[in-house]
């Protein structure tokens, strides 16, 4: 008899839980996760201004204000720099602002050549003309 009541309030449990894997994370409804997969490549300026976007899975979006993106975001404000999304008033984080990719100073790797003059190396393979290095 106790093994019953047992098996009982186990399947009501998980009745009561929607018969959700517990071990499985909830359902993002605001897609936030994917969020960071998401690249704001820059835009085209002209008598619409229209934003490239690269999402997760490689693919590109062209969008313009007050559009909708796939997972439901509304796009909000874009400029060269940036373009902001409303990802939902019931999500957390409400808005989410992607840079332009290159934009940040850490991203620049390349060195630019002003006036036909290149900048001197720095680091290893710096030439010193020493003869050991020195």
């Amino acid at each position: 008899m106790r093994g019953k009541v047992r098996y009982l309030i186990f399947c009501s449990l998980l009745f009561l839980t929607g018969m959700r894997d517990p071990f499985q994370p909830p359902e993002d409804s605001c897609a936030v996760g994917q969020l960071a997969r998401w690249r704001y490549q820059g835009m085209v300026s002209g008598s619409m201004d229209t934003g490239i976007l690269r999402d997760g899975q490689q693919r590109w979006h062209r969008v313009r204000r007050d559009e909708r993106l796939p997972p439901g975001w509304r796009v909000s404000k874009m400029d060269q720099q940036q373009l902001t999304v409303d990802v939902g008033d019931m999500c957390e984080p409400t808005q989410w602002t992607w840079q332009r990719e290159g934009t940040n100073k850490s991203d620049v790797k390349d060195t630019v050549v002003t006036a036909g003059v290149e900048p001197a190396p720095v680091g290893r393979r710096a030439k010193t003309g020493q003869p050991r290095g020195g």
